[in-house]
């Protein structure tokens, strides 16, 4: 009877998993962090609830929008050794006299084009842009339900379909009741 259980709730996580995997990146961004914004102890106990290994602080640091963060976390997000990179990093801090929160997923081996079209249809109003060398940096602005979310994608200047993409929403810390 145990096996018969075991075995049930293996198939239940290689389900979870595969239904994982038929996600496009920007799906995965889009739910980790873009669908309820920024949700840093949200994400810290989804992350320890998966198993997700640390990322390192130097590349969470890097990776993250802010400034100077008072706390960050990151982690990667697909450990086995076959998939592309995917890491997920989330940040707290002071901008002006507001806390703000910002959770950024960055992706390797992605479709750079696609990934932005998918993120220009988040009805996201285009605030800049900023180039660099053989990169892009784009700025988009969103409000629902009357907070201001700021958005950013950072892209290569030339994709080629197997390309590095960051995707970042930071927006007022929601304190819930």
């Amino acid at each position: 009877m145990a096996l018969i259980g075991a075995t049930a709730a293996l198939l239940a996580l290689a389900s979870v998993a595969q239904c994982e995997e038929t996600k496009s990146p920007f799906q995965r961004f889009a739910e980790r962090c873009l669908e309820h914004g920024p949700r840093y102890d949200q994400t810290v106990a989804l992350a320890r609830e998966s198993g997700w290994p640390d990322l390192a602080d130097d590349m969470t640091m890097g990776i993250q929008p802010l400034g100077e963060p008072a706390t960050f976390q990151g982690w990667l997000v697909n450990s086995d050794g076959t998939s592309p990179f995917e890491a997920v990093v989330v940040a707290r801090g002071p901008v002006g006299r507001k806390t703000v929160e910002s959770c950024t997923m960055a992706f390797a081996g992605t479709d750079a084009a696609a990934f932005e079209r998918s993120f220009a249809s988040t009805g996201g109003r285009a605030s800049g842009e900023q180039k660099g060398q053989g990169r892009v940096r784009k700025f988009f602005a969103i409000e629902r339900e009357g907070v201001k979310e700021a958005l950013t994608l950072d892209l290569p200047i030339y994709p080629n379909g197997a390309d590095e993409v960051v995707a970042s929403v930071v927006a007022e810390q929601q304190i819930e009741n």
